[in-house]
């Protein structure tokens, strides 16, 4: 396989899935109905705009998605509607399920899921779906087609065209809409004697960080609500819990395949929803949050599923820790990683997540990045990019790290449309292609959907169901997830391989460039903090919350979206400014009289803090004040106090000097503060000037005097008679 991006692979997938339009991409219908979890099974929308739209074919239903040895038929029940741009009718509609030839290999497989493969090999007969069709109309159909009629005989992947014919007015008889399907036969397929061995991710992270705020009065702010429906009934979070529910509820060997890879700014922020929270509105204001209750509902059944579970833990807010590391980053590189732990820990427990398990995003990550998160650590990762490898997975990439491979073909199946069941049976049809119709079964294949699946709740229900079939048909075997990583390294790879593409799909160096710059602000302050005994008060409680949200701003959900991520960096900076500018300086008085050169200026600091404050004074440059050496200073919390810089004042008159507060390391406290000085007083530079230019003008006076008294002298002995 080329080493091309494993998101271009999933793309690919994507681009026909198992689902492929004849003439154009799939998308999904949008219909109401009795159950909210339920969705259709695909739609086949009109061509693009530089073509003649005719037709739309919503297929509603596709049952079994799997052909076994005792399927009798395939039925298919959906809709056709008329959009023709010209406003015809179409008339003698028609449909009829047809085949292509079996694909029994992988290269073949991945072929036909980037584009539609041929499917004339078996045309039966047309079924009629109604004689005439205004436009604007729709019509329903239910085709059922017996198994026989098809000839699917033997095991293998079959491309299957569901073909919608009709004749619109003043034309002829054509094909007006078209889906492709890949349709897994496994008739034929006995258990192997060493079945396929199955481990399945199931990732629960949001769609993006909403944190905006720690505490208002008690309570977190959010930047929207959106997360309430997505823990709801019909949500997509709710739905990815609710499969596993049900499926693995009723098939403990599925459950225990099942891995919950889990993100700590979710459980964070759902957290804190139990509590009560408030939403950030239109006008800049705050309102409370409909979610508490749904928020606390869903935590629970979280903590219910995971019971005995095995759990890994993403970085936190699945943070971009390469692009984070290649901003120069490392220690929130670091941090991503350890927070992700602990927070998923100390949500979960006693579930404890698995230690030195990491799933980056896209499943790729640099050696840097590897390095900077330290540790022994075991990386799922697309196998592509892995240099020289040798022998069997686990493969070691070095002395403490670990590597195991996520399965590129199922998972970049899965990856389709994951806005509809088109990636599902993608995902089937590549799924029983690796286990049961394998030429060598007797392998681990780990399973990872989308970060952010959106395949509906009843799409990844039957996904679940599938591998679960495959158990009790002894056609693969679970794997737990602790079992595969820790298993002894057999082969060997010679380092992780990040490619320019991959790089190219990180955060945007704008985006990286202002959390490094405000990450380091945040260490320089967090370092000029010390406790007070007066407010007991943890310095790390003011710092954490940024560092926190640094790590929401890196997140890779806003890949693609550079405004999204430099509203929370924004954001991020802002809370930084808060900090920076409760402490300050300021003069006692305007304008501050200096009676004599070595008079000391009179400064007023505060610190508004719940800390002590480490800083030393910043002040500008000026002809006619020079300061003393001032060394460091410790501002109590929460306090004011007037203290005295030592100064030596070079001349009289009136001037101004810039005073300002910055922590030991140079980073800028508060705002300068310019103080107007009035001086009576001549300084000692000035006096050594005025001695100077005193003895300058008697020497003057002196050579004057002498020239005179000389000149006198020469007339007067001229005037003498000789």
């Amino acid at each position: 396989m080329s080493r091309v991006r494993f998101a271009t692979q999933v793309s690919l997938a994507l681009a026909a899935g198992v689902m492929m339009l004849v003439s154009g991409p799939v998308a999904v219908a949008q219909q109401p109905g009795p159950d909210p979890l339920v969705a259709p099974i695909g739609v086949a929308p009109a061509p693009p705009a530089d073509t003649q739209s005719r037709l739309k074919l919503d297929i509603t239903q596709l049952t079994p998605r799997v052909i076994r040895a005792d399927t009798q038929s395939i039925k298919v029940t959906g809709q056709v509607t008329n959009i023709d741009s010209g406003s015809r009718r179409i008339d003698q509609l028609e449909v009829r399920l047809q085949r292509g030839d079996a694909i029994t290999n992988e290269g073949k497989l991945r072929e036909a899921m980037s584009r539609p493969p041929d499917t004339d090999t078996i045309r039966p007969g047309f079924t009629p779906v109604t004689k005439s069709l205004e436009p604007g109309a729709s019509a329903p159909f239910e085709l059922t087609v017996p198994v026989d009629s098809l000839k699917l005989e033997g095991p293998g992947v079959y491309p299957v065209l569901i073909n919608v014919n009709g004749r619109p007015a003043f034309g002829g008889t054509e094909r007006l809409a078209g889906l492709n399907v890949l349709l897994p036969v496994l008739r034929g397929v006995n258990a192997p004697a060493q079945p396929s061995r199955i481990t399945v991710l199931w990732p629960l992270v949001d769609d993006h960080p909403r944190v905006l705020q720690e505490t208002v009065n008690g309570q977190e702010v959010l930047s929207d609500d959106d997360l309430a429906g997505s823990l709801a009934v019909g949500g997509r979070l709710y739905g990815m819990l609710n499969a596993v529910e049900i499926t693995a509820g009723a098939n403990p060997s599925l459950a225990s395949s099942i891995c919950f890879a889990v993100d700590g700014d979710l459980l964070s922020t759902v957290n804190s929803m139990s509590d009560g929270y408030q939403v950030r509105t239109g006008d800049g204001q705050t309102a409370p949050g409909r979610g508490k209750d749904i928020a606390q509902r869903w935590l629970a059944k979280l903590r219910q599923l995971t019971r005995g579970q095995c759990v890994i833990a993403l970085p936190y807010a699945d943070a971009d820790v390469t692009a984070l590391s290649r901003a120069n980053a490392a220690d929130l590189t670091k941090t991503a990683a350890e927070k992700g732990m602990s927070t998923v820990a100390d949500i979960l427990k006693p579930v404890q997540p698995q230690q030195g398990v990491l799933w980056p995003l896209d499943s790729t990550l640099d050696q840097r990045a590897l390095a900077d998160i330290s540790g022994n650590a075991t990386v799922l990762i697309n196998p592509d990019r892995l240099k020289g490898l040798s022998g069997q997975s686990p493969y070691a990439i070095s002395q403490a790290n670990r590597a195991v491979p996520i399965d590129p073909l199922v998972s970049s199946a899965l990856a389709g449309n994951a806005a509809g069941p088109v990636s599902v049976q993608s995902g089937l049809a590549a799924l029983v292609f690796r286990t049961a119709l394998a030429d060598s079964p007797s392998r681990s294949v780990l399973i990872a959907p989308p970060r952010r699946w959106t395949a509906p709740a009843s799409e990844q229900r039957l996904y679940l169901e599938t591998v679960g079939q495959l158990y009790t048909d002894k056609l693969a075997n679970p794997q737990v997830l602790p079992d595969l990583v820790s298993a002894t390294a057999t082969g060997t790879a010679s380092g992780l391989d990040y490619s320019q593409q991959d790089a190219g799909a990180e955060l945007p160096a704008q985006v990286t460039g202002d959390i490094a710059q405000s990450n380091v602000v945040m260490r320089d302050l967090g370092d000029a903090m010390r406790p007070d005994d007066t407010s007991r008060k943890d310095p790390a409680d003011l710092i954490e919350p940024v560092r926190t949200g640094l790590l929401r701003a890196a997140s890779g959900s806003w890949r693609g979206n550079t405004n999204g991520a430099l509203a929370m960096a924004t954001n991020v900076h802002d809370r930084l400014n808060k900090l920076r500018d409760q402490v300050t300086v300021s003069p006692p008085g305007q304008p501050i009289t200096l009676a004599s050169a070595s008079s000391p200026i009179p400064v007023r600091i505060g610190n508004a803090l719940p800390v002590a404050m480490q800083v030393k004074f910043v002040i500008s440059e000026s002809s006619g004040f020079r300061p003393a050496d001032i060394p460091e200073r410790r501002i109590a919390a929460s306090s004011t106090s007037t203290v005295i810089i030592p100064a030596e004042l070079l001349r009289a008159g009136k001037f101004t000097v810039d005073v300002q507060l910055a922590t030991p390391g140079g980073t800028p406290l508060g705002i300068s503060s310019r103080f107007e000085l009035s001086s009576t007083s001549y300084g000692t530079i000035t006096v050594a000037v005025t001695g100077v230019a005193g003895g300058v003008l008697v020497l003057l006076a002196g050579r004057r005097i002498y020239r005179r008294s000389k000149k006198s002298k020469s007339e007067q002995q001229e005037q003498s008679p000789a």
